[in-house]
């Protein structure tokens, strides 16, 4: 089994809406404004709600309610808008996917904690587009929901041996798979026809040094990713501190962080994912 067979096979499963395609096709030519932009979301009710809930959340901390599309393309802009059309679709199109596995909250949690951070960080150094990279902290572990739905097993292999072991999760999976999630990861966005800077920091969020391109959007998401891993909740494999998630050095430099920012930007995304959670998520078996 390749990570190109198993995105594959879980693309028959979930999918994207043609409204994210669409629109991304809109935001390419000059013919459409936002108003058509407003119109095709407007087809998706349950679309339309998510996107309002996440405009108005503390995540956006907005100083008066945004009450429509149109309205929120204006204070957002429509490439912002459409980040978070792909964020609540990707939360809606695994909605079914199930696995026990893991807990699927949790999982949810761990992902959007790390897209806040990424977020954070990129807006504090004014680099990249913050909600571009949002969605690539989001979906930077996607290709472990494949793996653990299509090889059910073998991921309980590498779960045993993770436990026993001294080395990072995605290595492990490279010595009982053949490969690991951001292999898989990669493939099913690669199939998505998702933006290459989402691609290239799924692939290289454990190895950011190897990037040759988006290296800032990259090293946003390998230290999000870092820092994430511990505070993030059911994190079921207890590790000593020595032994957690590592920030590259080199991107450290890049990257540069002191315990009491730290510490700020981790009571920053306490708050927002706890409401992201709940509006991506709401009326899903997942929510309950």
């Amino acid at each position: 089994m390749t990570p190109e067979k198993l995105a594959r096979n879980i693309s028959n499963l979930v999918s994207l809406p043609r409204a994210y395609y669409r629109i991304s096709e809109m935001l390419d030519d000059p013919r459409y404004g936002s108003a058509d932009i407003g119109k095709v979301i407007a087809h998706d009710p349950s679309l339309t709600a998510r996107l309002l809930r996440v405009v108005n959340s503390a995540y956006y901390g907005l100083p008066s309610k945004i009450d429509t599309i149109p309205q929120a393309i204006t204070v957002l802009g429509a490439r912002p808008l459409r980040e978070l059309v792909l964020a609540t679709s990707v939360a809606s199109a695994f909605d079914k996917i199930s696995t026990e596995l893991v807990d699927m909250a949790d999982f949810w949690h761990h992902s959007i904690y790390c897209g806040i951070l990424a977020r954070t960080l990129a807006r504090r150094q004014r680099l990249g587009q913050p909600e571009q990279i949002f969605v690539a902290g989001l979906l930077h572990d996607i290709g472990k929901l494949v793996i653990y739905h299509q090889l059910p097993e073998q991921a309980a292999e590498v779960f045993a041996r993770f436990a026993e072991s001294d080395q990072p999760f995605y290595r492990v999976e490279r010595e009982v798979l053949g490969f690991d999630h951001a292999a898989v990861g990669t493939a099913l966005l690669t199939i998505w026809k998702l933006p290459e800077l989402l691609r290239t920091t799924v692939t290289f969020h454990h190895m950011p040094t190897a990037a040759a391109r988006f290296v800032d959007e990259v090293a946003f998401v390998h230290v999000a990713n870092a820092l994430t891993k511990k505070v993030e909740p059911g994190y079921k494999v207890q590790r000593p501190e020595s032994e957690s998630v590592a920030i590259d050095p080199s991107i450290a430099q890049r990257v540069p962080l002191d315990p009491q920012l730290i510490e700020q930007l981790q009571l920053e995304a306490d708050v927002q994912s706890i409401e992201i959670f709940s509006t991506l998520f709401s009326g899903m078996p997942l929510d309950s």
